[in-house]
């Protein structure tokens, strides 16, 4: 029987190794995406590796990665002002997707799939229901015009609640048209797009659970994984973009921050589901591995 020291000492000869892959990826297959005439996004394979520790070997394990995958990777190739609290939420992230993942890997994979299936179908219902009933009321971008505030009274009796939610709301701020049209968009069109991405995460995680099944016979769902890294991946990119609106970009501050998160969160999640198709493949050959087993939580 090992000692925690042993145990520790191979775990972290094991990071290292991921670390080192991770660190490689990132400087030759790496690259930025504009975003508002920024480099907003960086894309790039080396996540897939960066991600196994805290897969394999816990949240802990998975935030030291990231942080030094984070803070090496700058050094070896500087973008930029080096920013300590972006390598903090990248670790945090980490941290979030490892402890997720310790509490959905041994769930009913089925059972998963039905929630997800439910929220989506929710979701749905919800901003298809905001956007008739704001149509109906003229809840849109041109609501206010006319409207001189201080001299006019609103009057939202009779108003669908969320009518009454959001016109109130806007009305209490400097910008009540921008706002206004930003919550309108978030309650109609931004639950519509979750609902969607719920169907096609559903679609996904079908075709490749089908697919790794035919090599891993006891391989069932990739979703458990898929939501554990999707946490940690959207924890992850709104701190981040938070922080680059406010201390990079500031042209970004110009926007509404919805307007800046929703092509990061998209470009986000359309990585993390690749990723963890590649994650999931890995985790299963690290699985069979006898040397490994003792090591892994």
């Amino acid at each position: 029987m090992q000692d925690k020291f042993s145990i520790n000492l191979r775990r972290l000869s094991l990071t290292a190794v991921f670390l080192s892959v991770a660190l490689t990826l990132r400087l030759l297959f790496s690259f930025y995406i504009p975003l508002f005439g920024e480099n907003g996004m960086r894309v790039g394979i080396s996540g897939i590796f960066s991600t196994m520790p805290s897969i394999l070997f816990g949240p802990v394990w998975g935030a030291i990665a990231t942080g030094l995958n984070d803070i090496l990777g700058f050094i070896m190739r500087p973008t930029g002002t080096y920013l300590p609290q972006m390598t903090l939420i990248l670790a945090s992230g980490a941290f979030l997707r490892g402890l997720a993942w310790l509490l959905l890997r041994n769930r009913d994979a089925v059972k998963i799939r039905r929630i997800v299936l439910v929220f989506s179908v929710a979701v749905l219902l919800f901003g298809l229901v905001n956007l008739i009933f704001f149509h109906i009321e003229g809840v849109n971008r041109s609501f206010f015009d006319g409207f001189v505030r201080g001299e006019d009274i609103l009057d939202t009796s009779g108003m669908f609640f969320m009518s009454r939610f959001i016109l109130t709301r806007a009305l209490g701020v400097t910008d009540h048209v921008g706002t206004l049209n930003t919550m309108v968009t978030t309650f109609t069109l931004a639950p519509i797009g979750v609902s969607v991405l719920g169907f096609t995460l559903c679609i996904v995680d079908f075709l490749m659970s089908k697919s790794l099944k035919k090599d891993y016979k006891e391989y069932t769902s990739v979703m458990p994984l898929l939501i554990a890294m999707l946490i940690g991946a959207w924890w992850q990119s709104t701190f981040n973009s938070i922080v680059l609106r406010q201390h990079v970009f500031t042209s970004w501050q110009h926007m509404p921050f919805i307007v800046v998160w929703l092509p990061r969160i998209l470009q986000t999640t359309i990585t993390t589901t690749v990723y963890s198709y590649f994650v999931a493949l890995l985790y299963q050959i690290c699985k069979r591995q006898n040397f490994l087993k003792p090591y892994l939580r």
